[in-house]
């Protein structure tokens, strides 16, 4: 009986997906170049076939990035030899593995594969002594689960624990100069996922632990894209980050301090509003609040109110790394080639609310 699967090197497989990629910045060139043609049937028989062309390069890539899943279960032996093989004895550890039928991009695990054994140390070293859980009058045996989720184009890996509690006030502060080892530790699992252009969030239980989770886009290479405008620039926000857009009345909007802070009140919810053009240092077409449109954002648990001048297009685009060929440049995640030819600019959330918050 002949077999049904063949192994493939990843290497080719990136290679493939980056040929996609390259489609589809060449499928936004010649959409781009039909556009600016003069209005004419040709004209519109050309929209119609490229727009087919589209279709057909949209189920390619879902092709290809299928083609690089992989079921989360099989990690399963190798997490539970680094839960047996780490655990003292004087503790007794059960390990959980939660939503292994989750599909995960094999390219994405393999750069978070050093970063979750190391949450799942971490996660063992918090398990208390059975003698010391005995004391606490908790049950002797401590657990730990690492939970996989895939939601609305994204994956959520969390490593939860019932020990000790963390100090989160220290935690809150990983970019600054810290010796604690545990901290160093979660400070270079943050550089990770950020390159990876997600978020990390910590927080403790109800009772005993903690958990962490990583939060990364379903595939890193291809995202989907708002373009928003500034002034004369265009910047592109990823489309998961964004939860709504609003062009908000002066109702809405709430003065604080001095007055150069405002919030945006949005069905019950205060959002701190970002001018981004303050915040890029760009001359823009409104100043006015309730003249431009507010895009709503979350990056983890914070959100904020994007005030721009306007939205245009949603689009595909290819992320391209900018410190592979250049240097890490904050408030930006990476760049892509757009349908003219011109250098498109993808904004880091996360790092621009963090930093408008200082």
């Amino acid at each position: 009986m002949s077999s049904q699967t063949v192994t493939i090197e990843l290497e080719k497989l990136e290679k493939l997906f980056n040929k996609v990629g390259d489609l589809v910045i060449t499928n936004s060139m010649m959409t781009q170049s039909i556009d600016n043609l003069p209005h004419s049937e040709d004209k519109k028989n050309l929209l119609d076939k490229i727009s087919l062309l589209q279709r057909h390069i949209v189920e390619l890539q879902d092709y290809a990035t299928d083609i690089r899943m992989i079921k989360f279960e099989s990690m399963k032996n190798v997490y539970d030899s680094l839960v047996k093989e780490n655990i003292s004895q004087d503790k007794s550890i059960r390990f959980l593995m939660i939503g292994s039928e989750t599909k995960l991009d094999k390219s994405i695990l393999e750069h978070l594969d050093l970063s979750l054994k190391n949450l799942i140390l971490d996660a063992i070293k918090n398990i208390e002594t059975k003698e010391q859980r005995e004391e606490n009058e908790k049950n002797i045996e401590g657990t730990i689960k690492i939970i996989a989720l895939q939601d609305n184009g994204q994956i959520h890996l969390t490593v939860e624990n019932d020990g000790e509690n963390l100090d989160l006030f220290d935690i809150s502060d990983l970019d600054d100069e810290i010796v604690d080892e545990n901290l160093i530790n979660f400070k270079a699992i943050k550089q990770v996922v950020e390159k990876l252009n997600g978020t990390i969030e910590i927080e403790n239980n109800e009772i005993h632990g903690y958990s962490i989770t990583i939060n990364v886009p379903l595939t890193h290479s291809i995202l989907d894209g708002l373009n928003v405008k500034i002034g004369n620039r265009v910047f592109i926000i990823p489309t998961i980050s964004i939860v709504e857009s609003i062009q908000a009345k002066s109702d809405f909007i709430k003065h604080v301090g001095n007055g150069t802070s405002a919030l945006l009140m949005l069905r019950d919810e205060f959002i701190p509003i970002i001018k981004l053009y303050e915040f890029l240092n760009i001359t823009p077409k409104y100043t006015k609040l309730d003249e431009g449109i507010f895009i709503v954002v979350k990056a983890g648990k914070q959100k904020a109110a994007f005030f721009i001048d306007e939205f245009l297009q949603q689009q595909q685009v290819v992320v391209k790394a900018i410190e592979t060929n250049y240097k890490k440049i904050q408030n930006i995640s990476g760049a892509t080639v757009k349908g003219d030819g011109s250098i498109g600019i993808i904004l880091d959330i996360k790092n621009i609310i963090e930093n408008s918050m200082v």
